[in-house]
């Protein structure tokens, strides 16, 4: 069976406040552009709200992580070309419903929406 549209994975630490916020960000671009793209959102945290697994890794057509080890962790556990995770550099300051978080996210994720 063939799937239809995209998928992007979205990771932070404990899949609490970027992770999430960063798929309803991209839900939002895509909706507004007309795009089949599925958002999902875990956590690198073996006690993330729900963690990175295989098959959401191998799902994705791109992983945007919040912070370079997230990528280093992502490579190291799963066989994945280097190349379909994308760091957006946030760090862990903001609540998930953050204007400033919100707004960086956009601005970073335009590109691919």
């Amino acid at each position: 069976m063939k799937k239809k549209g995209t998928t992007y994975l979205f990771v932070c630490l404990a899949n609490m406040n970027r992770s999430p916020a960063a798929a309803m960000v991209m839900e939002g671009l895509a909706r507004n552009r007309s795009l089949p793209i599925e958002a999902v959102s875990a956590g690198v945290s073996p006690m993330a709200r729900r963690p990175v697994s295989r098959d959401l890794v191998y799902r994705a057509d791109l992983i945007f992580v919040m912070e370079d080890y997230m990528k280093q962790s992502i490579l190291r556990d799963y066989d994945v070309p280097e190349g379909k995770i994308i760091v957006l550099d946030i760090p862990d300051i903001y609540e998930g419903d953050d204007p400033v978080l919100v707004a960086q996210l956009r601005e970073r994720l335009k590109p691919y929406a």
